[in-house]
C-alpha cells in the first residue's frame, strides 16, 4: 500500500496559522504600547483583555510547534494543531460573549469591527484547523 499523498492546502493552513500567530503577537504589542486595539476604555474591558496574554501565548506556542511539525510531516504537528484549534475556538467564544454582554457591538466603531473580525476569524479558523488536520492525519509520520 502506498503512502498517502500530500494533502491539498497543508501549506496554506501552515501560512494561515502562522499569520494568526503573528497577528496575535502584533495585537498584544499594539495593545500594550499604544492601546490602539482597545474596543472600549471601560475598566472592566481592560481587566477582561488583561486576562488573555497567557492563553494567547499558549496558542502562539501551539501554532509554532504545529507549523514546524506539519512542514516536517510529523504527527506531533497534528497534535499541536488540534490543541491550537481548540484553544482558538475557546478564545473566539470568550471574545464573543464578553462584547455581547457589555454592548460593544451596539455601536459601530473601529474597536467593535475589529473585535467582530477577531471573533469571526477564531470561530472559523479553530474548527477548520481541527477538521482539516483530523481528516488528513494519516499523511503524517509516514515514510
Amino acid at each position: 500500500m502506498s503512502a498517502p499523498s500530500r494533502p491539498k492546502w497543508i501549506l496554506a493552513l501552515a501560512i494561515i496559522l502562522s499569520l494568526f500567530a503573528i497577528g496575535t503577537l502584533v495585537y498584544w504589542i499594539t495593545f500594550y504600547t499604544v492601546g490602539l486595539v482597545a474596543a472600549s476604555n471601560a475598566p472592566g474591558y481592560l481587566e477582561h483583555e488583561n486576562s488573555f496574554p497567557a492563553a494567547d501565548g499558549y496558542i502562539v506556542i501551539c501554532i509554532i510547534v504545529c507549523v514546524i511539525g506539519l512542514l516536517r510531516r510529523r504527527s506531533w504537528g497534528v497534535l499541536f494543531g488540534l490543541m491550537a484549534g481548540s484553544a482558538i475556538i475557546f478564545l473566539g467564544l470568550m471574545d464573543t460573549l464578553y462584547p455581547f454582554q457589555q454592548g460593544v457591538f451596539r455601536e459601530f466603531s473601529f474597536g467593535a469591527v475589529e473585535t467582530f473580525l477577531i471573533c469571526a476569524t477564531c470561530l472559523a479558523l479553530g474548527p477548520a484547523t481541527i477538521i482539516y488536520l483530523w481528516r488528513n492525519r494519516a499523511y503524517f509520520d509516514k515514510p
